[in-house]
């Protein structure tokens, strides 16, 4: 008879292995003897791309990933009547580190920024950015990432996760923008002060970081452009009577920055105005009260003459007024009445004019006597003073009274 005796197959499935999600494994360590043939079987639900053979390449499924590992068994099966031969060996799965920045973000400058990363599969994690500001914990999760000097001045940085992963997997990395916008800044300009109806040109004001200005008045005036940065403003008639009004320069900021204001008091200093009085005409030797002389919104007031006379008080609205003989000899004098004002309003002057009329002397000569008969010459009379006065008077267009 013939025996026949068939060889024991043996079967090794190779050293467990360790692979990164998304990757297959090729089983290149497996082997078998005396085998009729060979077939691998996995606890998970990955696939073979060739189950009979003894180095095939694994594919993992998702279950597998999510598992973290699966069991994979080579059998071999030998000629009968030898029994299959069969091994396994594990293969883990690392989790590839997810990791996302989040989205594109914009602040304030002088502002901080919390980052807020979803959870992931990292082993470890590092902030870092492409500028000079901070993070209080580059190594956190959600840190807080304080911007620097350059990033403001730039406008934008790169803030980066990256995660490390459970070997052999890689790093991931992942990057957002932190855009930062300037706040503006609003300068109304110092506080001004005008006269009456005077307009002014806001030419102090300035703004820095703005997208567009606008004025606003607690008054009812007017500026040129409310939209401009140095516009000319025009007072009402009702700011004039306030005495002042608050101009408000709001300047606008890129979101989300704040808007700024500023704000400034103009004050309207009332125009002086005098009044002098009517024209008059008094005798030599009188005085003259201006008691018909005006003024308003003066700080001051200051009489001058164009004689030699004196005033009583030359600061006073109704003063006396006393020629020189100077004065009475020249007929009339131009007396001015001169109002001070407040600062930045001008000084105004009215003028009156004052004839001075000479007195009358008569001297209807000596006493005489004549015999009858006679007729008497009156040589020696003088009227001449009262001729000389009407004269100078009817040049000057003074109205006499007839008198004869």
């Amino acid at each position: 008879m013939v025996l026949t005796i068939s060889h024991q197959s043996t079967a090794y499935a190779g050293e467990d292995a360790i692979i990164c999600e998304g990757s297959t494994y090729t089983i290149s360590d497996a082997t078998a003897t005396n085998a009729a043939s060979v077939l691998w079987t996995t606890t998970g639900t990955g696939v073979f791309n060739n189950p009979t053979s003894v180095n095939p390449i694994y594919i993992p499924s998702q279950n597998d990933i999510l598992d973290g590992f699966v069991t994979l068994t080579m059998y071999s099966n030998a000629a009968s009547p030898c029994p299959t031969a069969s091994d396994e060996m594990v293969l883990n799965i690392s989790r590839r580190a997810v990791v996302y920045a989040g989205a594109d973000a914009t602040i304030c400058e002088g502002s901080v920024f919390q980052l807020q990363e979803l959870p992931n599969l990292a082993t470890g994690i590092l902030w870092t950015t492409t500028g000079t500001g901070t993070f209080d914990d580059p190594a956190s999760l959600n840190p807080v990432y304080t911007p620097g000097v350059e990033d403001i001045s730039s406008g934008s940085v790169t803030l980066t996760i990256t995660g490390e992963s459970t070997s052999p997997c890689s790093t991931s990395s992942d990057a957002m923008i932190l855009n930062i916008s300037r706040q503006a800044i609003a300068n109304a300009g110092p506080d001004e002060t005008i006269c009456g109806a005077s307009t002014i040109s806001l030419t102090g004001a300035s703004a820095l970081n703005q997208i567009s200005v606008f004025w606003t008045t607690t008054g009812t005036g007017t500026f040129s452009s409310q939209y401009m940065i140095n516009p000319v403003y025009s007072p009402s008639e009702n700011d004039i009577l306030d005495g002042s009004v608050i101009l408000t320069m709001t300047a606008y900021s890129a979101g989300p920055c704040n808007s700024a204001s500023d704000d400034m008091i103009l004050t309207i200093e009332a125009p002086v105005s005098v009044n002098a009085g009517v024209d008059a005409a008094i005798c030599e030797g009188s005085a003259y009260t201006l008691s018909d002389a005006a003024e308003l919104n003066t700080s001051g007031l200051q009489w001058t003459t164009s004689g030699s006379g004196s005033f009583d008080d030359a600061t006073i609205l109704h003063p006396v007024y006393t020629p020189s003989m100077a004065d009475i000899l020249a007929g009339n004098v131009i007396l001015t009445l001169t109002g001070q004002p407040t600062s930045p309003c001008e000084a105004v002057s009215d003028e009156m004019t004052l004839s001075i009329s000479r007195q009358a002397t008569a001297s209807a000569g000596n006493d005489a006597t004549i015999c009858e008969g006679s007729v008497y010459y009156l040589f020696d009379s003088d009227v001449s003073c009262r001729v000389r006065t009407l004269d100078y008077q009817r040049n000057r267009g003074v109205q006499q009274p007839d008198t004869g």
